[in-house]
């Protein structure tokens, strides 16, 4: 492990553009020590002061009582779904599809009500189910993946928390920038939901 002093020597000889990209797509990552020595070196350049406000907003987690209540705000809102007002959990579900030599197998996170998530986790089964087999991969694949998502249904709420929780630090600077209004909260659900759409793995 580096020591500060090594880290501070290392980001002084970054350029500007590896100094913002760190500041925006890296910070969240860095122990606290790290991070005031990109908030230095952002001052020493006369960077775009608005970095060091991402910085911050993007390395301030929810914790305790603040953290349940923004869980609890994103549990009320509507299902993005059926717009239900209906109590929201985070459901995973796995699908594999084979043509013959290809297997491509997805694993996909959204925060629905219980209904829309069971029907989504259904709807992957029967995918699997119909696609799955045709190639040896495949073949192997489909009745593990089968089981995992049957098996899923045991554990929604352990799952669920685990999805909501990962949801609120994924997205801390969204939250600490604009806020968490049910608008701001509902936004970044559908935008969860589209994103984890089809992620292979």
């Amino acid at each position: 492990m580096y020591s500060i002093e090594e880290v501070r020597e290392n980001y002084k000889r970054f350029t500007d553009a590896k100094i913002e990209n760190i500041a925006r797509n890296e910070s969240k990552g860095l122990r606290k020590e790290i991070l005031n020595v990109l908030k230095d070196e952002i001052t020493r350049r006369h960077l775009n002061p608005s970095l060091i406000n991402w910085v911050d907003a993007e390395t301030k987690s929810f914790n305790g009582l603040e953290r349940q209540n923004l869980i609890l705000k994103i549990q009320n809102q509507r299902c993005p779904k059926c717009s239900e007002k209906s109590k929201l959990y985070g459901f995973e579900t796995h699908t594999v599809k084979s043509f013959i030599i290809e297997t491509n197998t997805s694993r996909n996170e959204q925060i629905l009500c219980k209904n829309c998530g069971k029907e989504a986790k259904f709807n992957a089964i029967i995918i699997t189910l119909l696609a799955g087999w045709w190639s040896i991969k495949g073949f192997l694949l489909t009745p593990l993946t089968i089981i995992k998502n049957l098996s899923n249904f045991l554990f929604i709420d352990k799952i669920s928390d685990r999805i909501l929780n990962l949801f609120a630090d994924d997205l801390t600077g969204s939250f600490r920038r604009y806020g968490t209004d049910d608008s701001v909260i509902s936004r970044l659900i559908k935008w969860k939901n589209n994103s984890d759409d089809n992620t292979s793995y």
